[in-house]
């Protein structure tokens, strides 16, 4: 046990306060402080403790070896700590880069090209038929959870939202066609439809505002998917076929600005170069603080 303190050390010239190596020198008491002119035992406890894993080149180190070798580890000992040291710090360093592809062009394409088909029946083009209802089902439905899954484990919330909900919208829409034809579950009305219709309206609208803040060709694609949804629940609340023509037309419009926004993004990264733009938005700049100093400058000038 070291008495506290101990006699005075002379520094050799300005070495020990020209040449710190201890990132804790001169911070407060509680740590090793390279200028004092004695070696304490809560010296010795943090050379030990921080300086093991360069204790050949610590200043205070050398000192304290030279003087009182009898309070330091065996040389063995020391180099254990600083391989442990070493290894902790790679650990802290170590990083995991995600190198899986961008799922997003497919969730945009499932929606897009399904969207297309569905609104080209709206329009009065064709029937409601079993080609649609199997889009609907495995490449609008299950293709779009997928990519949601898959957007989920790229920690992108947006993604995960917009594309497993929209997924399983177009497996509920296929279920509301096919359950009435068991005959177990009645027919939903007009009525409920444009309720239905309309819930999905205002989930887009949300979404649409988050886009505002990515880009422009998402704003386009959310922003007409909102008119859609809405335009077909006022089609259901009325009646009113033309107003269906007319969602028919610009859910045509939707589809294909998803399937746009797709390839675009597939055909960029092909490239590695904007081939098709998607007018990103500019990030913010960030908010600067403005303390009561600030405010009282304000006030003076």
């Amino acid at each position: 046990m070291l008495p506290e303190p101990l006699e005075p050390l002379t520094p050799k010239g300005d070495a020990m306060q020209s040449e710190p190596l201890c990132p804790f020198f001169g911070k407060n008491e509680d740590h090793c402080d390279v200028g004092c002119e004695y070696i304490s035992s809560h010296d010795v406890k943090m050379i030990i403790s921080y300086c093991a894993s360069n204790f050949h080149e610590c200043i205070k180190f050398n000192e304290l070896a030279t003087r009182y070798p009898e309070v330091l580890p065996p040389p063995t000992e020391l180099r254990f700590q600083s391989n442990a040291m070493n290894k902790e710090n790679n650990m802290k360093n170590l990083a995991i880069k995600d190198t899986t592809a961008n799922p997003a062009p497919l969730g945009l394409l499932g929606f897009g090209m399904t969207t297309v088909l569905l609104n080209l029946h709206n329009a009065g083009l064709f029937p409601l038929d079993a080609m649609i209802l199997g889009m609907g089902i495995f490449y609008g439905g299950l293709g779009q959870v997928i990519v949601g899954i898959m957007e989920w484990k790229k920690n992108n919330t947006f993604g995960t939202t917009a594309f497993t909900s929209y997924g399983l919208f177009w497996l509920t829409l296929v279920a509301l066609i096919l359950l009435p034809k068991t005959g177990a579950i009645p027919a939903s009305t007009p009525f409920a439809m444009g309720f239905y219709l309309s819930m999905w309206g205002l989930f887009t609208g949300v979404l649409f505002l988050g886009t505002l803040k990515l880009s422009r060709a998402l704003q386009v694609v959310f922003g007409s998917l909102t008119l859609l949804f809405f335009l077909l629940a006022a089609s259901d609340f009325t009646g009113n076929h033309a107003i269906k023509v007319i969602a028919g037309y610009e859910g045509i419009f939707c589809g294909l600005s998803a399937i746009y926004t797709g390839l675009a993004q597939v055909l960029n990264e092909v490239y590695n170069r904007e081939v098709a733009p998607l007018g990103a938005v500019a990030a913010s700049a960030p908010v600067e603080q403005f303390d009561e100093e600030d405010e009282e400058d304000l006030v003076l000038s």
